[in-house]
């Protein structure tokens, strides 16, 4: 081989080594290692990438956003600030956060600590934990899924389902709020009940074989649900299912009484479901001046 030949291969191999280490889709590469086996639902949040929205910043002028004052550390660590990306990863029983940020040597308040192959984990109870991988890594939930997930971290970290990866890596990067789900298995009628009305999310989740959604807040609200049936029929009774509980929602918007009730309305008006053959799709517009009026 020349080495006029050999130069240009060797470039196409740097850059495909190079381009194995790009992010593909909303999640940090980091943080996909303590994605759980059997997960059937993603969700992610780019903080980073929300703060800096309009109706964001709006909210925080205002004082409408949760606070955290309880996390809050002597340190200055605040959770509002320093938590750059949240990932969840739902087996449809229990719920792992997964976060990166920049986080102290220890949590807040009188939390029992105990170790756990190298890591210490921080806990109110026996159920639930927060253990802090390093200075940029955290992972919350149930005990036994925080060590879970300490296990397949120190095992390599490969265990994250492929059809639900490459769902997530087909939404674009910079996606600030996401979700996929992939062979939703329903909750158990415990769950069901405590979830009250959001009980009619799980029976619509039962329709899909799989599902994504992205929400962009940059100008206004830009929201959009593809979901997949297995059958044309499943898909007709999903897009049927949807549009009643749209329909259910507006009506519940209050009539006769002062405040926002027009730009509530105006918000419905905004939703539209479609379907083409076993897939449903549904996008939500809303402009910026009406989603700044209802975040009043």
């Amino acid at each position: 081989m020349t080495q006029r030949m050999a130069f240009p291969l060797l470039l196409c191999v740097i850059l495909a080594a190079c381009g194995s280490l790009t992010r593909h889709g909303p999640i940090d590469p980091a943080l996909t290692v303590f994605i759980p086996p059997d997960t059937v639902a993603l969700a992610g949040v780019h903080m980073d990438q929300l703060r800096a929205t309009p109706i964001y910043r709006k909210l925080a002028e205002r004082n409408r956003l949760p606070h955290f004052d309880e996390f809050r550390t002597e340190s200055g660590f605040d959770p509002s600030r320093d938590i750059h990306e949240i990932l969840l990863a739902g087996d449809g029983k229990n719920v792992l956060a997964i976060a990166h940020g920049a986080f102290p040597p220890k949590p807040p308040g009188s939390l029992k600590a105990s170790e756990y192959k190298g890591y210490t984990l921080y806990a109110k109870n026996q159920r639930e934990a927060i253990a802090f991988i390093d200075k940029s890594i955290a992972l919350g939930g149930q005990a036994a899924s925080v060590r879970a997930a300490i296990d397949q971290y120190k095992s390599g970290g490969r265990g994250a389902p492929r059809d639900l990866m490459a769902r997530a890596e087909a939404l674009p990067a910079d996606t600030q709020i996401w979700a996929v789900v992939a062979g939703w298995r329903g909750v158990g009628p415990d769950q069901l009940r405590e979830m009250g009305n959001l009980g009619n999310l799980d029976r619509v989740l039962r329709l899909v074989e799989g599902a994504n959604l992205t929400v962009d807040l940059r100008t206004g609200v830009r929201a959009a649900f593809t979901g997949d049936s297995r059958t044309e029929a499943d898909a007709k009774t999903l897009a049927d299912s949807l549009r009643g509980l749209a329909a259910l929602a507006r009506m519940g918007v209050p009539r006769g009484v002062p405040g926002n009730q027009p730009d509530l309305l105006r918000a419905f008006d905004g939703i539209q479901v479609r379907q083409e053959g076993r897939v449903v799709q549904v996008n939500v517009d809303i402009a910026e001046d009406l989603a700044e009026n209802l975040a009043r």
